[in-house]
């Protein structure tokens, strides 16, 4: 991330004095990583919940991050006691909007809490503070109030943050374009890759083809045709390795565009063409058993706390990162 010790120790020291500071609304399952981001690039960091259980959580997960982090050399030289100084956390809105130049909204997915939010920040943004929210699907252009629009863009991360790089930038008709570089600018100095949307569709490109994926992934599961992990071992003996080659479209030049053409129009192979409240997952979900966070979902995790189970899942993706950066 930095090119030596100096350098990085010289931007941890800037942003001790406050400059550039970054404030992150919603210490939930993206926040505490967008925080974490921003901190290991040297800005001084507000992280904001209203709820104290929530801002608990997010600390116990850094601490155990920037640790796991600094023992693989991702900090740049430096050490988690470094990072972890340069975020705060607060249940204050007021106080962490003071002097920040980029607030990333990460609160739920939920119309009136948003706008709400977008409400109350309105009144208290530094004149060139820019707001970015991480939604994954909602058109917060059309419930933020009016003055918000020409620095207001949508940044949407993947989970986890600090270890997947791309990040979906939707401005909207209004944002100035003076915003948008300037937000692509220091996404790119963070060490992430902003890919930069004409316009703004639900889902933006990665969740709509995640969306239609799921649709196959539970028909297969709901109608007995495979297991969880058949599933999971099918994809990562296969599109798992080709993808990061050769991507979603351009393996259609690899097959033969004649070909592409032929296969999809193929009446063999009938798709599910409409949303259904998949059996599989409601049963799970109606059980408790909702993932990671409870231990247990289509698969078990009680051999290890939350925090060893994701540190597993970074140690592989770190892993992968690296070596595809390397190809």
């Amino acid at each position: 991330m930095f090119k030596n010790k100096e350098a990085a120790m010289e931007r941890i020291r800037k942003g001790q004095k406050g400059q550039n500071p970054v404030t992150v609304l919603g210490a939930g399952t993206m926040g505490h990583g967008l925080a974490l981001l921003a901190a290991r690039a040297g800005h001084g960091v507000w992280l904001v919940d209203l709820e104290e259980q929530a801002l608990r959580k997010a600390r116990e997960l850094l601490e155990a991050e920037t640790q796991w982090l600094e023992a693989q050399g991702e900090l740049g030289g430096l050490g988690a006691q470094d990072v972890l100084r340069l975020i705060r956390t607060t249940r204050s809105l007021e106080e962490s909007l003071e002097d920040s130049v980029l607030i990333l909204e990460a609160v739920s997915e939920d119309v009136s809490v948003k706008r709400r939010l977008y409400e109350a920040v309105a009144p208290k943004l530094s004149p060139k503070a820019i707001l970015a929210s991480n939604t994954s699907y909602l058109d917060v252009f059309s419930i933020a109030p009016e003055e918000l629009l020409q620095r207001f863009l949508i940044a949407h991360f993947y989970a986890p943050p600090h270890l997947i790089p791309l990040v979906e930038v939707v401005p909207s008709p209004k944002t100035s374009s003076g915003v948008v570089e300037e937000l692509l600018e220091l996404l790119r100095s963070w060490g992430q890759k902003p890919v930069l949307m004409k316009k703004f569709i639900p889902g933006y490109i990665v969740n709509r083809l995640q969306r239609a994926m799921a649709r196959e992934i539970f028909h297969l599961l709901d109608e007995g045709y495979a297991t969880p992990e058949q599933i999971d071992e099918a994809v990562k003996a296969s599109l798992g390795i080709r993808i990061p080659v050769v991507g979603v479209v351009q393996r259609y030049d690899f097959t033969g565009l004649d070909l592409a053409l032929k296969f999809l129009g193929n009446p063999s192979i009938q798709l599910v063409n409409e949303d259904r409240v998949p059996a599989s997952l409601m049963e799970k979900v109606k059980a408790g058993d909702l993932g990671v966070k409870t231990g247990r979902g289509f698969y078990v995790y009680t051999n290890s706390s939350t925090a060893e189970t994701l540190l597993e899942r970074d140690r592989r993706l770190l892993y992968l990162r690296r070596f595809l950066e390397s190809l």
